[in-house]
């Protein structure tokens, strides 16, 4: 098997790698995504409950379940708030990984590229030296 072959082969197997962190990677971007909509929403809902909280006519039961869900809402929000700040340290951490493996998939890619040219070269002066030289 010729070393441009092999060189193919190796950068072909690093491709289909780089594909899957880049899927990888897609998933973890889509979750931050959804994190940050979530807390979002949770913001929102805090602040509705607590415009709920200025009512006059509030009883002694509602403002008990008002607080608690406030609770509920605060203990979601630093949840979620802490997995986005993992997550998100997570995707810089694969966006280097991403970084590192295109290189090194370029990288084949051009040496497969000049190891094809110079077998060819190689070939094609091969191929000469067997033709006999014309006669002038």
């Amino acid at each position: 098997m010729s070393d441009s072959r092999i060189t193919r082969l190796a950068a072909l197997k690093r491709k289909v790698e780089y594909r899957k962190w880049q899927m990888e990677t897609g998933r973890l971007i889509s979750e931050i995504q959804r994190l940050d909509d979530r807390i979002s929403q949770v913001e929102a809902l805090k602040s509705i409950y607590q415009s709920h909280l200025t009512k006059p006519s509030l009883t002694a039961r509602e403002l008990i379940g008002i607080r608690i869900i406030n609770m509920h809402l605060n203990d979601r929000r630093d949840l979620d708030q802490s997995r986005l700040t993992l997550l998100a340290e997570e995707r810089q951490r694969l966006m280097a990984m991403l970084a590192a493996k295109k290189r090194e998939v370029d990288m084949l890619e051009d040496e497969t590229k000049r190891l094809k040219r110079n077998e060819a070269e190689e070939k094609l002066e091969k191929l000469q030296a067997l033709m006999p030289a014309r006669r002038v």
